[in-house]
């Protein structure tokens, strides 16, 4: 098959790519640098993120242990369409308050690829930037795949906190603080 056909094949086949990205958008998700440039990315991920903190955040600066858990549904988009999931569980410690929920300092995260489309896991190096938008609070987390599967490539994921906007408000004062936030998550690879 030439290039030329499977370009038209991915790009006529993954109209849902762009029914997804506006779905994206519709809940409070920002769009990612990368997808704003018109990149097509190689592989597009939807799901879910939940985070805990432990202890709750509060307004006072103390160590907490952080727990994520993100699941996608993922579409690989050259050669071939291949239809995966991925997921990462994640924790580490690290001393925030409520006005400071986030690290800025590079994180990396392990992708854990459910099919068997060689390396099963990829490490995500990233920095995040938080930004509220309608009341949820939305990460955006660009970043480079260093090892793994797609080692090379540069990549983007999207967390956007429901409705924690209003919850820190309401909670950040009490005793038991804010003590997880999920919502809906995307990771693209180009």
């Amino acid at each position: 098959m030439s290039a030329l056909r499977v370009l038209k094949a991915i790009l006529g086949s993954h109209a849902s790519l762009a029914l997804a990205a506006m779905l994206a958008l519709g809940a409070g998700m920002a769009p990612s640098p990368v997808s704003a440039q018109g990149i097509l990315p190689i592989v597009s991920c939807t799901g879910n993120h939940a985070a805990t903190w432990s202890p709750g955040v509060t307004n006072a600066t103390v160590l907490h242990t952080v727990t994520t858990d993100t699941s996608w549904s993922c579409t690989q988009l050259i050669a071939l369409p291949v239809l995966t999931s991925a997921s990462s569980h994640e924790q580490f410690t690290a001393p925030f308050n409520c006005n400071n929920l986030f690290s800025t300092a590079p994180i990396t995260w392990t992708i854990h690829w459910s099919d068997n489309g060689g390396p099963a896991t990829s490490s995500f190096t990233f920095t995040a930037t938080v930004a509220p938008v309608n009341g949820n609070l939305v990460v955006t987390a660009p970043g480079n795949i260093t090892t793994g599967r797609y080692a090379g490539r540069s990549a983007t994921a999207v967390f956007t906190l429901l409705n924690l906007g209003a919850t820190l408000n309401a909670q950040c004062s009490s005793a038991t603080g804010v003590t997880s936030a999920s919502g809906p998550s995307t990771f693209l690879i180009l």
